[in-house]
C-alpha cells in the first residue's frame, strides 16, 4: 500500500471553524428500489429509480474548549484529503440529523454526528 491509499486527514468545518474527526463513514444511497407485483413467478420483475442521497456518520474529536452546539450544525463540510495532499474528497451542505457521544478508557472522547450531505467533491487522482 501506497501513501497516497491512506487517508491523511478528516476534518469538519462548521462556520469557518475545523474540528478533527477520529473517522466518517460516507454511505450512498442510489435510489434504485425494487417494486413488487403480483405474477406467476412470485418475484419481483420491475424496478424504479428515486432521489439518491448522501449521508455520512462522523467521529468528531471533542474540543476541550469552543464546544458548539452539535445538533445545530447547518451547511457544514466534511474534508478527507491523502496524507500527499493529492487526492481530497469533500462532502458539502453538512447538516447533522443525530449527535450521541462517546468515551474510552484508552482513547479520545468523541461526538458521533449523523448527518446529510447535499453534495460529494472530488479533487485529484481518484
Amino acid at each position: 500500500m501506497s501513501d497516497t491509499d491512506v487517508v491523511g486527514t478528516i476534518v469538519l468545518t462548521v462556520d469557518g471553524v475545523e474540528y478533527d474527526c477520529a473517522s466518517a463513514n460516507p454511505k450512498f444511497v442510489t435510489g434504485k428500489k425494487p417494486v413488487a407485483t403480483m405474477n406467476r413467478q412470485g418475484r419481483t420483475r420491475k424496478k424504479t429509480k428515486t432521489t439518491s442521497s448522501i449521508t455520512l456518520s462522523v467521529e468528531v474529536v471533542i474540543p476541550e474548549n469552543g464546544d458548539i452546539d452539535w445538533a445545530n450544525i447547518e451547511d457544514g463540510r466534511v474534508t478527507i484529503e491523502s496524507l500527499d495532499g493529492g487526492h481530497r474528497t469533500t462532502y458539502t451542505g453538512c447538516e447533522a440529523t443525530d449527535v450521541s457521544e462517546s468515551y474510552k478508557l484508552d482513547g479520545e472522547a468523541v461526538r458521533s454526528i449523523e448527518m446529510f450531505a447535499l453534495d460529494k467533491i472530488i479533487e485529484g487522482a481518484a
